[in-house]
């Protein structure tokens, strides 16, 4: 994991789409959280990059398209403690 920090405005989410945005092997997903976030709401947006395959050792959430890495962008983490 990588964790990005600085104040608002700063450039964080900007830096992280220019620098993974153009790579071909991979798939950003940006996901902003909330106190107000929900389970299916993050789910749905998995849904939306991902298919649920059967695998030897279950079902799994795997990128909808062969050969890509699915990168998680967690945006505004401020979830209540």
């Amino acid at each position: 994991p990588i964790v990005l920090c600085g104040p608002p405005g700063s450039g964080k989410t900007m830096t992280l789409n220019a620098a993974l945005g153009g790579l071909p092997e991979l798939e950003l997903a940006s996901i902003n959280f909330s106190s107000a976030s929900q389970p299916e709401l993050i789910m749905k947006t998995f849904e939306q990059y991902c298919e649920y395959r059967k695998t030897a050792t279950g079902v799994v959430l795997a990128p909808k398209q062969l050969g890509k890495w699915l990168v998680v962008f967690m945006d505004e983490g401020k979830l209540p403690a």
